[in-house]
This record gives C-alpha cells, structure tokens and sequence, in this order.
C-alpha cells in the first residue's frame, strides 16, 4: 500500500513534540588523506568504528574517540572511483552504494545491481543520494529530487532483483532527502537537507516499513547554521542500550564549509544511563 505525505505538516508537527532526540555531541573531522571531503555517507561497524564515503568515488574507516574528541581516518579501497557515490548501506552481510547521474546501485565487488524503472529520469544531482539495508537483503534507495514529470519521490525497495515501490515523499519548504538507515529498533530513519546563501537545516523522521500508510514520525528539525552540510546517517544501538544517530557533513571542499560528526542519542533508550559510547 502506498501512502503520501506533506512534509510541511511533519515540520509544524515537530514543536508539539517532547524532544525525541538528545544531542550527544559532535566532532570536527580533519585529515590530509588524499580525497579526504565531501564526506556524503556513513555505516557503523561498532560504536567507534564506521565507513565514510566521499561523493568523489572515496571512502575512509573511521575511528571513533569520543572521550578525547578525535576521529582517526584510513582510506579503505572500493571499486567505483568514477562515481558520484552518494549512498552507502549494509544488507545481508554485504556493502552496497549508491550513485547519482545516473541513478544507479552497485556493490561492492563493482557489479551494478538491476536498474530501477526510469532509473535515467531523474536530475544528474539528484539521483539516489539515500540508500538503506534491511538483514533479509533488502534495499531501500531513495532519490534527492522527483523523476522528470513527477512532483513525487519513491521510497523504492529492491529485493531478488526485482525494483517495487514503498511509499511517497512530497517535498515542501525545500527539505531533500539525503541519507537513511534502518535503526535497531525496526524504523526507516530519514535526514533531510535545506540549504539556502546563509547554511543548512536538518530534518530528521522516521517509518515503520510495515505499516507505511500510518506515516512519518518527526523527530527533530535543527536551526539554520546549527550544523553543517548533513548528508549520512547511521543508526546503531551502543552497548549500553541507546540507539544513536551518527551523522556525517559534506564540506563540499570548500574551506568555508565544515566537515563533522554529529550525533544524537533517542532520548527513550537513553532511560539507566544509556549512552552513546
């Protein structure tokens, strides 16, 4: 069943909430790694362990000291060099990504998987900028702009090869989406972007992908400057029971934009002294 939405009613909807989110700290992220920027997705491996993918066809595993606020980076090698890789997802054991211009999905053996119907309709730049896993091999690949022709943008999932869509997004204010994960706790998480001259916002939501038709939960909208460019999200549940949102910034490589962790705790799990270590 297909269900619909506008995001200007989610976003009025925020303040009537008890703050869902706890803010958990952030961390300025630096390397003279070569490619390092533009930092457009993220997996966590363990609490201080990840995956960052640059929208220049790099990626980094990332070490995490929270106490001492530093991020150690390694290049880690994948096979798509040549793309405007935007997504990254893990799926049944195996890593996947996903490009913009065209709109495709590959792995990480440098095959491409099946192409979505119309997959070449949308724009150049906004292509599959979001891209989630399910354990049963599921993928969730969301574009940042509607195809040509549409004011709608699908929530597609691809499973045995075969493209179906989940829902629909219609876009208000300006908000994009631009990174997805699926969290602990069986939710579809959502981060969407505004941008104008002066900086960003972020939007954060989330889904049952079983019940789709009840609708997007909001769970946080940040001030304009708040943050930089968040494009990544990952969600994961530390050992002490919180589920965590970790997001990463894309500093466009620009000097006057910031490259950062960020990250919030789901302020229900955080009940006993839960964090997000």
């Amino acid at each position: 069943m297909l269900w619909r939405f506008g995001l200007a009613l989610i976003l009025s909807a925020t303040v009537a909430l008890s703050d869902p989110l706890t803010f958990a700290g952030k961390i300025a992220l630096r390397s003279d790694l070569d490619g390092f920027g533009g930092l457009s997705a993220i997996e966590m491996r363990s609490g201080d362990e990840a995956i960052v993918l640059s929208d220049r066809g790099r990626a980094f595993s990332f070490n995490i000291d929270r106490a001492a606020q530093t991020v150690t980076a390694q290049p880690v090698p994948i096979p798509w060099t040549d793309r405007d890789t935007e997504g990254l997802a893990w799926a049944n054991g195996q890593l996947f990504f996903s490009f913009e211009g065209p709109a495709e999905l590959g792995r990480s053996n440098g095959r491409v998987l099946p192409r979505a119907p119309g997959y070449r309709t949308y724009p150049s730049n906004g292509g599959f900028e979001a891209l989630a896993g399910l354990d049963d091999g599921t993928l969730i690949a969301i574009p940042e702009r509607p195809s040509a022709g549409d004011n709608r943008i699908p929530l597609l999932r691809l499973l045995s090869g075969r493209w179906s869509t989940l829902a629909y997004l219609r876009p208000r204010n300006r908000f994009a989406p631009v990174g997805a994960d699926m969290g602990p706790d069986g939710y579809l998480y959502i981060l969407f972007r505004f941008f104008d001259a002066v900086g960003f916002r972020s939007h954060i939501a989330r889904l049952d992908p079983g019940n789709p038709q009840a609708g997007l939960t909001p769970l946080l909208t940040t001030r304009l400057g708040d943050f930089g460019n968040l494009e990544g999200l990952a969600v994961w549940q530390s050992e002490s029971g919180a589920i965590c949102l970790t997001m990463v910034s894309d500093d466009n490589f620009l000097s006057v934009q910031r490259s950062e962790l960020v990250e919030y705790a789901l302020t229900e799990t955080l009940a006993g002294g839960a964090t997000c270590d």
